[in-house]
């Protein structure tokens, strides 16, 4: 089996700057544009108004999504920088796999960056080799970024050759490209060690319905021409949910781990719609839908993340703060970047309709939203009952101090009028006992006593009721 010129393969290396504000990622852009990185701009296209103002908001509009590229030749020459400096022209980039040694392009690279923090790497690479053979081991051995297989992951990085240079996986290219943007705190959202496979196929050759099947299986589940493969019935039938029929043997493929493009024999003139328009709507409108059903799984994901890393942090008023800053964030992104509807062509529709479900979005945000709100609520009737707590112990210590000073006040005033009245006592001393006055003392004190004893029964009173 063949594949033509017009196939091509994109990887997708998702992370996000952690806790970064409109102001942090614009420092990121314009540093990224000084290492050689370009501003681009989505493909607008059938875009809804909406979405288009959200990835393209014009110079007027507040930047909610940038879009960086590099080209080939910017991409090559910073390789060779890099990676193997010492070497008088641009490097041959080849793949150990574990038969044989596969040379392969780099053709570009692109970063888009969300609001939120939410940031994609995309590189555009190609093995040299028209064997499907080579192109489905290639995407399968090439997502691998860096590591070793173990207990932490399942697959190794491949052995890398960029001219002189021996890398073990693509990661210290990746880490080049995003030096500027190291400062900030930067986290993976995928697997530890595996990007994304974006993959457009035209297979040429004679294949039987039940051999098509079992390729669009090893496709969408990203399986090397080497796997030994014994799927069930369920997974090679034509309406398998994961499987989106675009023209007659023609389909879209759908994975937690994988995106896919499957044509076989497609129609031969190299002007037709399926050989010359086709790929560029495959490379810009349908893989920026794939990019926006990333962007928002990754993004409720990085809430979730927040909401569990912050339950246990601080006092509850710091975690209130805390998540009172992810349900402002929860709320934009709602206003902002959580679509139903992207674009208003019917197969770009059902496109995105189809990730959305096999990446269960409308499950996903409704668990974030539900458990952002509940935490948030549950830690405000927190801070609540602190608040009537504390309010309680005030009113307690209020009405100590007014019982005393009720208690003291009534016979501070009886011996004022004492004072103030010293020829009259002297009379009522020889009229009556020396001490007559220890009497009204005591009435006084136990009159303030009957008052604090009143004031109390009618808080307790109202306090029942």
């Amino acid at each position: 089996m063949q594949v033509t010129d017009v196939s091509f393969a994109r990887f997708i290396y998702p992370f996000v700057f952690k806790d970064a504000d409109a102001s942090s990622l614009q420092a990121i852009v314009h540093q990224l544009k000084e290492k050689g990185w370009e501003a681009g701009s989505f493909p607008e296209g059938d875009l809804l108004p909406h979405v288009r103002d959200y990835l393209n908001p014009g110079d007027d509009g507040e930047a909610t999504a940038y879009l960086l590229t590099l080209a080939q030749a910017n991409l090559e020459s910073l390789a060779q920088q890099t990676l193997c400096p010492a070497h008088p022209t641009l490097p041959q980039w080849q793949i150990d796999l574990p038969d044989r040694c596969l040379p392969f392009v780099l053709q570009g690279a692109q970063l888009a960056i969300f609001r939120g923090g939410i940031a994609l790497l995309t590189l555009d690479a190609r093995p040299e080799s028209t064997a499907l053979s080579d192109w489905l081991d290639f995407v399968y051995h090439f997502r691998a970024f860096a590591g070793e297989a173990g207990e932490t992951q399942d697959l190794s990085a491949p052995t890398l050759h960029c001219g002189d240079a021996t890398l073990k996986g693509v990661k210290p290219l990746i880490d080049h490209l995003l030096e500027p943007a190291h400062p900030h705190a930067a986290e993976d959202l995928f697997m530890r060690n595996l990007m994304l496979p974006f993959t457009a196929l035209y297979v040429e050759g004679e294949l039987s319905e039940a051999e098509k099947y079992r390729l669009l299986y090893r496709v969408r589940l990203c399986f090397s021409s080497q796997h030994e493969l014994c799927p069930p019935y369920a997974e090679l039938r034509p309406d398998h949910p994961c499987l989106l029929e675009y023209a007659q043997d023609m389909w879209f493929t759908f994975a937690q781990q994988a995106a896919g493009f499957v044509a076989f024999n497609a129609p031969s003139d190299p002007k037709s719609f399926f050989r010359a328009d086709l790929p560029r709507r495959l490379r810009n409108r349908y893989f920026l839908l794939y990019q926006l059903a990333l962007h928002q799984k990754f993004m409720l994901m990085h809430l979730s993340d927040q909401v569990s890393e912050s339950w246990l942090r601080g006092d509850e008023a710091t975690r209130m703060a805390t998540f009172t800053r992810i349900r402002d964030a929860l709320l934009e992104f709602t206003a902002r970047g959580y679509f139903a509807q992207v674009m208003q062509l019917e197969q770009h529709h059902r496109y995105y309709c189809r990730w959305r479900e096999t990446l269960q979005l409308e499950t996903l945000y409704q668990e974030v939203s539900d458990e952002v709100r509940e935490m948030h609520d549950y830690l405000q009737l927190q801070l609540e009952r602190r608040r009537v707590e504390q309010s309680e112990e005030l009113n307690r210590t209020v009405l100590r101090l007014t019982g005393i000073t009720v208690g003291f006040a009534l016979p501070n005033l009886f011996v004022s009028f004492l004072g103030a009245n010293v020829k009259t006592l002297e009379q009522w001393d020889n009229a009556w006992h020396p001490y007559w006055w220890t009497a009204g003392l005591l009435a006084f004190m136990l009159l303030g006593m009957l008052i604090v004893a009143a004031i109390v029964l009618a808080l307790a009173r109202t306090k029942q009721r």
